[in-house]
């Protein structure tokens, strides 16, 4: 699937939001089997979702970017930076 990188980001955060609503209903249902499978292929989603963007766009925070070869968390230009130079 070939996403633009605000489309992979919003995925993410689709994803990931309701991987933690359902983790907020594990805290009180604890032993609803069907919620937490489902809690487990949202993380999963997520996960493969980071990994496509990492692979594509470059590490989405500091840690992740310890596993590269060299230091490339802030390659790009801060937002102001990009409007100052529009």
């Amino acid at each position: 699937m070939n996403c633009t990188r605000t489309e992979l980001l919003k995925q993410i955060q689709c994803y990931n939001f309701a991987a933690y609503d359902m983790l907020l209903y594990l805290d009180t249902h604890k032993d609803d089997k069907k919620a937490f499978k489902m809690f487990q292929s949202l993380v999963k989603k997520t996960n493969e979702l980071k990994a496509q963007y990492e692979q594509a766009f470059g590490p989405l925070s500091q840690f992740t970017a310890a596993e590269q070869d060299c230091f490339n968390w802030l390659d790009e230009p801060w937002p102001w930076e990009k409007e100052a130079n529009a």
